[in-house]
């Protein structure tokens, strides 16, 4: 059998290694660059996408949130219509947050109207009140806003109009045709370079008789000038479009619509003058697609942003794909380079190792072969740093190792018993303060966290909303279905609340039928829309079909400055609750 030294023992393999490892990257790379492009472009497209949709879907949120907040408010408290003042207020003041929010009206079925007006550029600084009914009858004119009376003063610079009636108008004829929410179709406003979208909703009372149709609307500018602040790559786009190809924001600079003779006529993709978006309006299919336009190539994403009430809109980018190409192509050039330095350096590490190895084994060797105890007691010590070669001198090390092993193992068998003593002690802390038929917090767990929840919020000098709810006539659903659907009943309801509120807000049962929420640095507003929400779910959502499940709450919140005890939160919130259950149940009490 031929001998090899042990230097070509430990070179000759990590050299193949090194050779075979630069080889197989490189050969990998090459034929992997065209999916791993596509997948850096589609990442680009994806992350772009991302912030436009959530940019679309916060901006639009407004419309539906607060037509549905004054449609239930007015069915509700149909009194109210005897005042219309204090609602236009009420929509002014709801307007407020919201620059872009250009509508805010109610149009009653006797023909009488308010809205919140305001200009969607701002540059009029014209926030008003219009009304029909405040100066000549029928006549629609604008007032000064009065934080006391709400209608202050005629603006005499604004024009009035004559025998004006909400009735006949689109957005309330289609509100009553569809009997529920309705979107109205995008177009100009009249007097501004902007589009506008309008939702409205009729309003019918306990009786289902028609009170009047409640509309919001939004200047889509706000979209337009986003996109177009985007930062892209060079010759890429962004755009939201209708259904129909009709756009309603891009990142270039083109008109979106155009005025001749009083006609208005929208931008369309098909017939974009710019030839990328034209070619994108051919190609309205959701998903990846790869569009060549005049020679070259582009990566093409379309999305649909699903709206409230079915209004569905599509979000296109388009990127280059020479951009993302060209920069992993230069990625793998580099990415070789420094794979091939660092397997060299394998192969010169492999050389300093055998030498390191060798060495001292060489010199073991010699002493061995010379059949001499003086050369072996020569041999320098250590004889080397490897445990193994310098194993022969150091006995007493030797034990020494094997007594740290078992301290070691000790230490190791005690942690792990330590850790799992915590968390059986964690296990059963979660079990005395977790309802086991809803998952929620038990009245127990519900104290000590509510407690913990009021101080923080105190020394924080944060609000806190606490929410007691009760479901209505839990008894019938016991007596009449049974208690397993019962059961079914409070676990449907535990999801619901856990659904529509943050993760570290308290939902908890408090007993029976009812249950309890606490939500530090949350709003009134924000507190009772969820509420809602909770409500419209349990209605789209049944438990059982032939019985119904609705709820009522009592709501007390509370900021910085008030000074209330947690006994005192409690008490109001339990009497609010008991407000909300003596008034024919199912409604919220704030």
């Amino acid at each position: 059998m031929k001998h090899i030294s042990l230097w070509g023992l430990i070179v000759v393999p990590f050299a193949l290694l090194a050779t075979l490892g630069g080889v197989t990257v490189y050969l990998f790379s090459t034929a992997t660059i065209s999916n791993v492009s596509d997948n850096v472009g589609l990442h680009y497209i994806k992350e772009t996408e991302s912030r436009v949709y959530d940019r679309v879907t916060d901006f639009m949120a407004p419309l539906s949130i607060l037509a549905e907040l004054n449609r239930d408010a007015i069915a509700h408290h149909p009194e109210w219509l005897a005042d219309l003042d204090t609602i236009g207020g009420r929509f002014y003041e709801q307007a407020v947050p919201y620059p872009y929010m250009t509508f805010i009206s109610l149009a009653t079925a006797d023909g009488r109207y308010i809205n919140s007006s305001r200009d969607p550029f701002g540059s009029r600084g014209d926030h008003h009140l219009a009304n029909n009914y405040t100066g000549e009858p029928r006549s629609l004119e604008a007032f000064e806003y009065d934080p006391i009376q709400y209608i202050g003063p005629r603006i005499a610079s604004e024009p009035s109009y004559p025998n004006y009636d909400p009735r006949t108008r689109p957005f309330y004829q289609d509100a009553v045709k569809q009997q529920g929410m309705t979107w109205s179709s995008i177009s100009p406003y009249f007097g501004y370079h902007s589009l506008g979208v309008g939702l409205s909703t009729p309003i019918y009372d306990e009786q289902g008789t028609l009170l009047g149709v409640t509309a919001t609307s939004v200047a889509l500018v706000a979209l337009d000038k986003y996109l177009q602040s985007i930062e892209l790559v060079d010759d890429s786009y962004v755009f939201l479009a209708e259904r129909n190809g009709d756009l309603i924001a891009t990142s270039s600079d083109e008109a979106l619509f155009s005025e001749t003779n009083g006609s208005t006529e929208r931008m369309s993709l098909s017939s974009h003058s710019n030839s990328v978006l034209k070619r994108a309006g051919e190609a309205l299919i959701e998903g990846d697609q790869k569009l060549d336009v005049n020679g070259e190539r582009f990566l093409y994403h379309l999305h649909p942003i699903e709206l409230p009430y079915g209004e569905v809109w599509y979000l296109g980018v388009l990127i280059p794909e020479s951009y993302y190409r060209n920069m992993l192509t230069e990625y793998s050039s580099a990415l070789f380079f420094i794979v091939l330095v660092i397997f060299i350096s394998i192969a010169l590490a492999g050389s300093l190792i055998a030498r390191f190895i060798g060495k001292p084994i060489l010199r073991l060797n010699e002493a061995v072969n010379a059949n001499s105890l003086e050369r072996i007691r020569a041999i320098p010590q250590p004889l080397s740093y490897v445990h193994e070669i310098n194993s022969l001198g150091r006995g007493l090390q030797g034990m020494a190792n094997k007594l740290s092993d078992v301290m070691q193992n000790l230490e190791q068998k005690v942690a792990q018993r330590t850790s799992h003593l915590k968390n059986e002690n964690e296990a059963l802390l979660a079990q005395s303060t977790t309802d086991e038929l809803t998952g929620l917090y038990n009245r127990r767990g519900f104290n000590l966290l509510f407690e913990q929840a009021f101080e923080l919020a105190k020394q924080q000098n944060k609000s806190i909303c606490t929410v007691l709810c009760d479901i209505d006539h839990f008894k019938r659903v016991n007596d009449t279905l049974g208690h397993v659907e019962g059961d079914k009943a409070l676990i449907a309801v535990a999801a619901v609340l856990k659904q529509h509120f943050r993760p570290h807000d308290i939902v908890a049962r408090y007993g029976g039928e009812e249950f309890m929420l606490i939500m530090v640095d949350m709003g009134k507003d924000d507190a009772v829309s969820r509420l809602h929400k909770v409500r419209q779910t349990l209605i789209k959502q049944p438990t059982h079909k032939d019985f119904p499940i609705t709820l009522s709450f009592g709501v007390t919140c509370t900021d910085g400055s008030t000074h209330l005890t947690l006994e005192e939160l409690v008490n109001d919130v339990d009497a609010k609750l008991y407000q909300a259950k003596n008034t024919g149940r199912d409604k919220i009490v704030d």
